[in-house]
């Protein structure tokens, strides 16, 4: 595998891959990684003939699979896509990042992100893994489950562990609000351009993780959430946090999503038990029992599932 440095140009570069494939694209990982950003830039940028010819000179990348991936990408290249992205964030105090030197991203390998875009002290993004726990779990929680998250991101908050969601409904923004109030740290992964606050309905909370801790994306500036990009997003809240504590999940809940990249990079999985009789919980039951999850029923399990 090929690495560049952090030079202006590369970053630029990443940042242009951040708009040209979508989050996971593990052909454009490979691709940006094998040449380094700029240079794979080049490549799209010289027209499709050069771009399918440098995707097949990877190794395992076929003639119908450089095809498909010129198609996705392609249609994403315009005189201003990055301009106006980066414009964006310079209007809106959005400094862009290299992976890299957020620890944890790298464990993702080809679906590590191009770029990351975030609002905030930055430096809570380069501190260890281990200052990091991730609260999560459903969107449609029950007055249990937000009670738990409170308590448990408090708690930790009061410790200096920083806590990691998503600035979802439900457990996310409980365990957000809790670690605001305790005075703690807390970082909120967007599915979308962190200039475009969603849900609407926790713009004002978003804005505050943004002044006392960082609100973060892999998406640019302007990018609308998806389905899919909540289900991208999923990863990095795993890939930068030591531990997961899922508080509450349905059957399908998205956070068994994220549970599974938990456990597929190597990290401890906790998942908090409640009533037998409860949807609301029966993901956690299931991770409990299919995942291996550790049963987390304190603020101090968590605290221990980072090792300390």
């Amino acid at each position: 595998m090929t690495t560049t440095l952090t030079t202006a140009t590369d970053l630029e570069a990443r940042a242009a891959w951040s708009i040209i494939a979508e989050p996971s694209d593990a052909i454009a990982g490979a691709f940006t990684q094998t040449l380094g950003h700029a240079a794979a830039l080049t490549a799209i940028t010289s027209g499709r003939t050069t771009l399918i010819r440098a995707l097949t000179e990877l190794q395992g990348i076929g003639d119908r699979t450089a095809d498909e991936a010129a198609n996705r990408w392609l249609p994403r290249l315009t005189k201003s896509y990055l301009t106006d992205a980066l414009a964006t964030a310079k209007n809106n105090s959005i400094t862009l990042i290299d992976p890299n030197t957020i620890p944890g991203l790298r464990d993702l390998g080809e679906n590590a992100p191009h770029a990351i875009w975030a609002r905030g002290d930055l430096t809570n993004l380069t501190r260890p893994n281990t200052d990091r726990l991730a609260l999560t779990g459903a969107r449609a929680a029950t007055s249990y489950g937000e009670n738990v998250a409170h308590e448990f991101a408090s708690d930790l908050a009061a410790r200096d562990i920083i806590i990691v969601s998503g600035a979802a409904y439900g457990i996310d923004g409980s365990a957000h609000r809790a670690a605001l109030a305790a005075g703690g740290t807390t970082i909120a992964w967007l599915a979308g351009g962190i200039d475009r606050p969603y849900p609407i309905g926790h713009s004002n909370l978003i804005d505050r993780i943004a002044a006392n801790g960082v609100v973060a994306s892999e998406l640019a500036p302007g990018s609308a959430p998806t389905r899919w990009r909540f289900l991208g997003r999923n990863r990095l809240i795993a890939a930068t946090s030591a531990a997961t504590v899922i508080v509450e999940a349905g059957w399908r809940s998205g956070s068994l999503n994220t549970a599974g990249h938990v456990t597929t990079l190597g990290r401890t999985l906790g998942a908090v038990p409640g009533p037998i009789t409860s949807a609301a919980s029966a993901g956690c039951h299931r991770l409990i029992r299919e995942y291996d999850a550790q049963i987390v029923t304190s603020a101090t399990d968590a605290y221990e599932l980072l090792g300390r």
